[in-house]
């Protein structure tokens, strides 16, 4: 016991400036320390998120106004290939169409028509062409048709859509095309074209041929809530540091 009293009672500096005393314990400073460490170090991550969000925003806004070129000039990397303009001249698969479930746009609910288009042999990229309408009833699923023979296609690169709420999984059955789908899995649908797709979708332009509505997402990468949180963790460090320096502060007569 006379170790630990001898450990609280112990003080790291002692420090007079006019009628005030700073005096310390070493139990309360190492454990603001160990606190300030945590929070501001929280504070910079959330700032660096923010500084690579707002970074990255810029960068697909220009990219998006870039010429069209394509696959074979884009980058390596996914994310800087993301919503870069691309055209080829590539032929639908017309056969073999998804329906990517549980889709709304203007109060509407629906599909994304997604449909393979061949580049080559050894090449082939899944397709967005937009939104429609879901029929009367689910049993009852619009007619989906694609057009013939080689065409050019333009578009925007993008990542597969990213999984939500799922209401079921999708269902392997291929008897009835087009396949509705609860969420798009390149993998899953390599295996039931039997043939391997580019990994990226691409979004096609509003104005090509086979598109339907378009309903390109915005992309909000949403710096504001990280530059918000860094604000937070930034004035708990203040504020841990001034109640520090608060209670260990003694006027003296």
């Amino acid at each position: 016991m006379s170790i630990i009293k001898s450990i609280r009672d112990y003080r790291l500096v002692s420090l007079r400036i006019a009628s005030y005393h700073f005096n310390p314990g070493i139990v309360s400073s190492v454990v603001t320390v160990a606190l300030l460490y945590t929070m501001m170090s929280l504070g910079f991550w959330q700032a660096d998120r923010a500084e690579f969000k707002d970074t990255l925003q810029q960068k697909i806004v220009e990219r998006k106004k870039l010429s069209p070129v394509n696959l074979q000039q884009l980058p390596a990397t996914s994310e800087d290939r993301r919503y870069h303009p691309v055209k080829f001249i590539a032929e639908y698969d017309s056969q073999h169409s998804f329906l990517l479930d549980n889709i709304t746009l203007d109060r509407h609910v629906g599909y994304h028509v997604f449909t393979p288009a061949k580049i080559s042999d050894s090449k082939t990229i899944l397709v967005n062409r937009g939104f429609v309408p879901q029929g009367k009833t689910r049993a009852q699923l619009p007619e989906i048709d694609a057009p013939h023979g080689k065409i050019e296609i333009r578009g925007l690169l993008d990542l597969t859509p990213s999984r939500t709420l799922l209401l079921a999984e999708n269902v392997q059955e291929t008897s009835r095309w087009p396949v509705v789908l609860q969420y798009i899995d390149l993998a899953e649908i390599n295996k039931l074209l039997g043939y391997e797709l580019y990994d990226m979708v691409l979004w096609l332009d509003p104005d090509e041929i086979g598109s339907f509505k378009y309903d390109l997402p915005a992309l909000n990468l949403n710096s504001a809530k990280n530059s918000g949180y860094a604000f937070q963790w930034f004035a708990m460090s203040a504020a841990l540091l001034i109640i520090y320096l608060v209670v260990n502060t003694k006027r003296t007569v």
